[in-house]
């Protein structure tokens, strides 16, 4: 698995997930326990996090196009959430075998109910990008991923 840090990894977790819509609600609730079993207790960082693992969700469960769960599912219709622990960030990459890579759209118009998912991971992360997979042991497909720091402490109040 690529990896677009040169921090070493402290702890490391992983999901891996039908891709269906009721994926994402899942992915959400995995990161924020996983994070939480971590000691990352602040809500702001939790619920960016959360916000984070939904945007690539959503477009991993997009790109395979099983919306409807009565769809006969194949080996293929996976994705999976890997959450990395860095020194000063959380690594969430998200995996699926589909090999269409993500690009920005650009703004959507105001009244638009999708189209802003990357910006949103753009704005809350230091950085964030994918690295498209050769086929073979990892089935292809691509990674998508985005750090996200953890929030400074802030200092001690003068008295």
């Amino acid at each position: 698995m690529p990896s677009p840090t040169e921090s070493p990894i402290l702890r490391h977790d992983a999901l891996t997930l039908i891709a269906l819509p009721n994926s994402i609600h899942i992915g959400r609730t995995y990161a924020t326990a996983v994070l939480r079993g971590w000691g990352h207790l602040d809500d702001d960082f939790l619920a960016d996090a959360q916000l984070v693992v939904s945007e690539l969700l959503t477009n991993a469960v997009d790109a395979l196009g099983f919306t409807d769960p009565r769809v006969v599912i194949t080996a293929r219709a996976v994705v999976r959430i890997y959450l990395s622990e860095l020194s000063d960030c959380v690594l969430i990459e998200v995996w699926d075998p589909h090999p269409r890579i993500p690009h920005p759209r650009g703004m959507p118009p105001p009244d638009a109910l999708r189209g802003r998912g990357l910006e949103i991971v753009r704005h809350l992360t230091r950085d964030s990008g994918y690295s498209v997979l050769p086929d073979g042991a990892h089935a292809g497909g691509k990674i998508v991923f985005a750090t996200l720091p953890f929030p400074q402490e802030e200092p001690p109040r003068a008295p």
